[in-house]
């Protein structure tokens, strides 16, 4: 069966950015004819081996299951947020330990504050023990004025680095002073808890590097230096790598470092960015059966293509929507919003 055919206003703007024959290959893997749509799309890691159904054959939405406060109790769960905008709205996902302790990691940019509210009431979620900020980007820190507002705040966790010439960084330290949160900061060598079973590790920026480090604020500079996260449940492992560029990368891949960067599951790198991010060196050392891209606008059929050759699952908020992670200590299995969602043209970055 030929692919379903794109909508005119799709294929204009993929074909302008060159991605529209991947897009489409895409969307052949999904459909084929005569079967019926499987909706449970999910992709499970058991003691490092990993087992994948079928391909989905139409589209389906699982809004209620990914946001199911019940039907996961008693585990780990993540949850990627896809925060609506025309323009690529930034990261933001929720951590919840087995006995209900709550981080949420980044808040998007300004305008998507609300959207995390929103998600954060859906699961019922009226305080958060921690909220912790990778770096001072408007597309990470933007969305805290708004939350922290909002939703009460036990500790913030955050990098050793002032940056009063964003309105961004000053809005949300703002909001945070209002309500009086008490602010951690965290580099290379620290360890927190999650509850009792869930444990961090910060694998980057290195000791003692902030804030001296970063002396013109630029894109690079500030990325290089933002907050990695290793995280342990039981026998499963997972990666958090914000926006570290590939000289960081490699740098971590050849340190000292290099046997805590194999996890489970990654998030890649400054949003699937293969352009800045995501160096061979660095994939090789992480090894993720999972990677997850927090992109609204889905940007990175390349990456995703060179993952899956080597038998990675990867999902896309800009192709899944809300993604949700779970796990017993044993399993990682993976539940997405949507099977397929056609993205707008990438924006330039």
């Amino acid at each position: 069966m030929m692919p379903l055919p794109l909508p005119r206003r799709w294929k204009s703007a993929l074909r302008a950015s060159g991605i529209l024959a991947a897009v489409s290959l895409l969307l052949a893997a999904c459909l084929s004819a005569g079967e019926p749509a499987e909706p449970p799309a999910e992709t499970a890691v058991v003691d490092g081996s990993e087992s994948a159904p079928d391909a989905p054959q139409e589209t389906a939405v699982r809004t209620a299951q990914v946001f199911d406060t019940e039907a996961y109790k008693g585990k780990l769960t993540i949850r990627y947020f896809y925060l609506d905008g025309e323009n690529l709205a930034g990261d933001s996902f929720l951590i919840v330990s087995p006995e209900g302790k709550t981080m949420l990691i980044d808040a998007g940019v300004p305008e998507a504050g609300a959207q995390v509210v929103d998600y954060l009431r859906k699961l019922n979620i009226g305080k958060l023990d921690y909220a912790l900020n990778t770096h001072p980007h408007i597309d990470h820190i933007g969305g805290f004025a708004t939350v922290a507002k909002e939703i009460d705040i036990g500790t913030f966790y955050m990098e050793n680095l002032p940056y009063p010439k964003s309105s961004a960084y000053t809005n949300a330290m703002a909001a945070l002073d209002a309500k009086k949160v008490p602010k951690k900061t965290l580099q290379e060598g620290d360890a927190f808890m999650l509850g009792e079973q869930v444990r961090f590790e910060v694998l980057n920026p290195p000791e003692e590097a902030l804030p001296d480090a970063v002396k013109t604020f630029s894109a690079q500079e500030i990325n290089d230096y933002s907050m990695v996260l290793k995280m342990t449940y039981g026998d499963r492992t997972f990666l958090y790598t914000a926006d570290v560029y590939k000289r960081r990368e490699i740098e971590l891949a050849g340190s000292g470092l290099r046997d805590k960067l194999k996890s489970d599951m990654m998030d890649a790198p400054h949003h699937g960015n293969e352009s800045t991010s995501s160096s061979t060196a660095f994939i090789e050392a992480v090894s993720p059966r999972i990677v997850i891209m927090s992109q609204n606008i889905f940007q990175s059929p390349n990456l995703k293509e060179r993952l899956e050759k080597n038998g990675t699952e990867v999902y896309s908020t800009g192709l899944h929507g809300n993604i949700l992670l779970h796990s017993d200590g044993r399993t990682i299995e993976v539940l997405t919003e949507k099977d397929w969602q056609p993205a707008g043209a990438p924006a330039a970055r």
